[in-house]
């Protein structure tokens, strides 16, 4: 009985882990999830595909600007993938949802 007990426990761990939506924090918010459709898409995955990906552990969104030699100041979305070696940053610029700078690190 403790077999099958403990095995169903972890099926359903295992399936719940599964099933992890990273851009489920966003859903409420248009501006980030329309820059992390323009991750996805620039990343050559789609949405959901990348937002439940098991190799990506955390996507992070927040407002950022770019701020051009001349003073202007252009709203950003600063959206970061982070996996288990490394991050990769992408400024998407608001007006159009084109991503101008993009860069990957790692703390290794």
């Amino acid at each position: 009985m403790r077999l099958i007990l403990a095995s169903l426990t972890l099926l359903l761990a295992s399936s719940a882990f599964a099933a992890k939506d990273n851009c489920q924090k966003y859903f409420a918010y248009d501006r980030y999830m329309q820059a992390i459709k323009t991750v996805a898409q620039h990343t050559q995955y789609g949405l959901e595909e990348m937002c439940t990906l098991s190799t990506i552990w955390d996507i992070e969104a927040q407002p950022s600007r770019v701020i051009t030699p001349k003073g202007d100041v252009i709203p950003h979305v600063r959206v970061q993938l982070h996996r288990e070696y490394d991050s990769c940053l992408y400024m998407v610029r608001d007006a159009d949802q084109v991503i101008t700078s993009s860069r990957c690190y790692s703390g290794w």
